[in-house]
């Protein structure tokens, strides 16, 4: 076989890489597709990028710091999650790319 045909194969992906492919995939499918997930990715964005704690509901500086504190974090996992769902759905891109021989992955050359 000649360096061109091998090359335009692409490359075997590990079985780790192929789960990371098919969750991708299964992640932009959801994404692309459910009406359902819009709402919730809706909700997850409202409470990523608009959460914070009203000092004007709160009796106290304490508990004014405590809500603020949980908003915080909520804020914080929502963002986390939907990062992790845009990543896994680059990464799955990124090996589809590799495994057809579009991106190279051979060895750096020094």
């Amino acid at each position: 076989m000649d360096q061109d045909n091998q090359d335009s194969k692409g490359k075997e992906l590990t079985s780790e890489e192929r789960k990371e492919l098919q969750e991708g995939f299964s992640l932009e499918e959801m994404e692309k597709g459910s009406s359902g997930w819009k709402i919730v990715k809706k909700w997850l964005e409202t409470r990523a990028f608009h959460t914070w704690a009203n000092p004007r509901e709160t009796d106290s500086m304490d508990e004014w710091t405590w809500k603020e504190l949980n908003a915080y974090y909520a804020a914080s996992n929502a963002r986390e999650l939907l990062d992790q769902i845009s990543q896994a759905i680059s990464r799955a891109d990124y090996l589809d790319k590799v495994q057809k021989g579009e991106i190279e992955t051979g060895r750096m050359k020094i």
